[in-house]
């Protein structure tokens, strides 16, 4: 079977660590982390990317999790899509942690590839205090973090930890925020792309798209 892997720049450490750990060799789309601005111009890309791809595959594997219900919807007609039956991407990488609906109501979540990014916290903190001056730039970011307590860096095994943790130790002063270090794992992404797809895996048949049916058991916000 040729596969075909279509990824989130956000979790591209963790995804090349899972394929070298398992010893994987796929070809591999990475999608830019801005899209997730937006669930309809994910989709739209996406579904652009299976447009493109489908005829040369038998399966498109998607590192992704439903971001804002971005996956709902996409189809191919002539290859099986296998999407991780997850809310998002911390969901995945947080998914051997217990409480963590109740641990999400008050934390913020860091990994490198969120530190890569081209609106970190800190970036957009920066560009608030050239554009409104400092008073105003600190009264923003408090009002977008009042209630969070917690800025946590997951550790993924995919990136050094200590040398990230210095500028995430900078953010969390600047917002207020205790930052805290958790265990991760990229355990769903080994198995996304070894082909390992037990019950927390939508396997969709050409044809046949996506719906909220495919996803139950995660949170989804239905319209």
């Amino acid at each position: 079977m040729k596969r075909l892997l279509i990824a989130c720049e956000t979790i591209r450490n963790e995804v090349e660590l899972a394929l070298k750990n398992r010893a994987v060799e796929i070809e591999t789309i990475w999608m830019a982390n801005t899209l997730h601005d937006s669930p309809d111009r994910l989709r739209d890309a996406l579904q652009a990317e299976i447009n493109k791809s489908e005829a040369a595959y038998d399966e498109i594997l998607f590192a992704y999790g439903n971001c804002g219900n971005g996956l709902l919807g996409l189809k191919s007609e002539k290859a099986i899509l296998v999407i991780p039956k997850y809310g998002d991407c911390i969901e995945i990488l947080l998914s051997e942690t217990d409480n963590l609906e109740r641990i999400r109501t008050t934390t913020y979540f860091l990994t490198q590839g969120w530190l890569n990014g081209e609106k970190t916290l800190d970036i957009e903190y920066e560009y608030n205090l050239k554009k409104y001056g400092e008073r105003r730039a600190k009264m923003i970011m408090n009002i977008m973090f009042k209630h969070y307590k917690n800025l946590m860096l997951i550790d993924t095994g995919a990136f050094n930890v200590e040398a990230a943790l210095p500028r995430v130790k900078d953010i969390g002063e600047l917002i207020g925020l205790d930052v805290v270090i958790s265990q991760g794992s990229i355990s769903p992404l080994e198995k996304l792309v070894s082909g390992q797809w037990d019950e927390k895996f939508c396997v969709i048949p050409p044809g046949h798209p996506t719906d909220y049916d495919d996803f139950l058991g995660i949170s989804l916000s239905k319209p």
